[in-house]
């Protein structure tokens, strides 16, 4: 057993490198070398669904909702149980690029059934409030289908996910 003897002196600051000096320690540590141009021009940036959707300032449920993605494909992405295939990674760069964009071009004509203090709510995508409030949630349903009869209602469950009710046929 080592003893560790602490003096009263400062320990002096360790003496400045040079660029050069940092690129020769760097190169020298055979497990840490930088990469290379052909290294860099091989990988490719594929964003991350978390990312995206925290720069947006959704929720899981809200980000799902919006872009069609299922809430558990989501919650697999985010946690890394799971890895977007190549469709879905080019999805997920034309929302991060432009996500107003894929929003209107998804949910034109969509309205939603959500969970309300006062009971069920009837929103518009994006929209900051709700366009009707009942106390149940077939009344909200039924609501949301007056309000646009061919748009498809998205009801969402206690669980914050949403389910599709088709419009009714002409």
């Amino acid at each position: 057993m080592s003893k560790t003897i602490i003096s009263g002196k400062t320990p002096s600051p360790p003496k400045p490198m040079t660029v050069a000096a940092i690129e020769r320690a760097a190169r020298a540590d055979r497990d840490a070398q930088p990469l290379t141009e052909t290294d860099l021009k091989r990988m490719k940036r594929t964003p991350q669904a978390k990312i995206i959707r925290r720069a947006l300032e959704l929720t899981q449920e809200e980000f799902a909702a919006r872009y069609h993605i299922p809430l558990g494909t989501l919650r697999d992405w985010e946690q890394g149980r799971a890895e977007p295939d190549q469709p879905t990674r080019a999805y997920l760069t034309l929302i991060a690029r432009d996500p107003e964009h894929v929003n209107r071009a998804l949910n034109a004509n969509e309205v939603f059934v959500v969970r309300h203090e006062a009971g069920w709510a009837v929103k518009r995508p994006d929209a900051e409030r709700s366009s009707a409030v009942t106390a149940t949630q077939a009344e909200a349903i039924e609501r949301a289908r007056e309000m646009e009869p061919s748009a498809t209602v998205r009801v969402q469950n206690r669980h914050g996910e949403f389910r599709r009710v088709d419009p009714r046929p002409a």
